[in-house]
């Protein structure tokens, strides 16, 4: 019990001096912060403008912007959280990263500080976007559901920074690393994108009702709306999943590579 609470107090100040560094990388390239969000004001924008009076017709006492919001947030937060796979991919190339486990026996704290940095992007990006969506007409359903939502979209980063980590590691591929936001780029359009999913075409809402980022969204949807969270369920099955998966490829990513240097 002493051995693990003198490694966790070693291990501190490494893990926040590794999120300062990571954070401080990630607020000063236009890349990995402002290009994410200049894309999700630029689709809220686009899409709410030319489709708001399309979608009021099918979501009756609802706001088009309150429902394309939390889809919004998602493609954004799916990109930021990449940002933590090519923080530790310029890392390895540059081989810091392997001055960091000489000098320190583990590479876990260096680690951690990248994914919370990316999930500090995550936060920034998603309250710069819903003040933008404020300024077009955007009114919450609920407050506390509105941060709710944004806790569902964190979590769901948390799991896709991990997955990026992990494909950074095992591959050392810029392109490979990129992947992993990208996919879930293109899952985001097989759901519930601009209408309710029972309002799409059968084939279409067929791949909806298996696509785990559905009920995610749905979920995120409800939240902010105050209704009730009938996608919770599944939406907490499927985040769980995900940051479990994302854990243990890191380790495993973590081993082969501590094997193989």
């Amino acid at each position: 019990m002493a051995t693990t609470a003198v490694s966790v107090s070693r291990a501190l100040p490494v893990t926040l001096a590794a999120i300062g560094r990571s954070t401080r990388m990630i607020l000063r390239s236009p890349a990995l912060l402002i290009a994410p969000l200049a894309q999700s004001l630029f689709f809220l924008v686009v899409y709410a403008g030319q489709l708001g009076a399309v979608g009021g017709g099918y979501l009756p006492g609802g706001s088009f912007i309150a429902f394309l919001l939390p889809l919004i947030l998602l493609t954004g937060a799916a990109t930021s959280a990449g940002a933590a796979g090519k923080l530790l991919l310029s890392d390895i190339t540059s081989g810091y990263l392997d001055r960091l486990r000489l000098a320190h026996g583990s590479t876990g704290p260096f680690l951690s500080g990248m994914v919370v940095a990316a999930l500090v992007g995550v936060a920034i990006q998603a309250t710069v976007t819903v003040a933008g969506a404020a300024l077009i007409g955007f009114r919450p359903g609920d407050w506390a559901g509105l941060g709710g939502m944004i806790l569902v979209l964190i979590t769901l980063s948390l799991g896709i920074a991990l997955l990026s980590i992990a494909v950074a590691i095992r591959t050392g591929s810029s392109a490979g690393t990129g992947l992993v936001p990208l996919a879930v780029f293109g899952l985001s359009f097989f759901t519930g994108f601009f209408a309710p999913v029972d309002e799409l075409s059968p084939w279409m809402r067929t791949v909806a009702t298996v696509n785990p980022l559905s009920y995610v969204i749905d979920t995120a949807r409800q939240l902010e709306s105050g209704s009730a969270l009938t996608a919770l369920p599944v939406a907490l099955t499927v985040l769980a999943t995900l940051v479990a998966a994302g854990t243990a490829a890191c380790a495993l990513a973590s081993n082969h590579a501590r094997r193989n240097r």
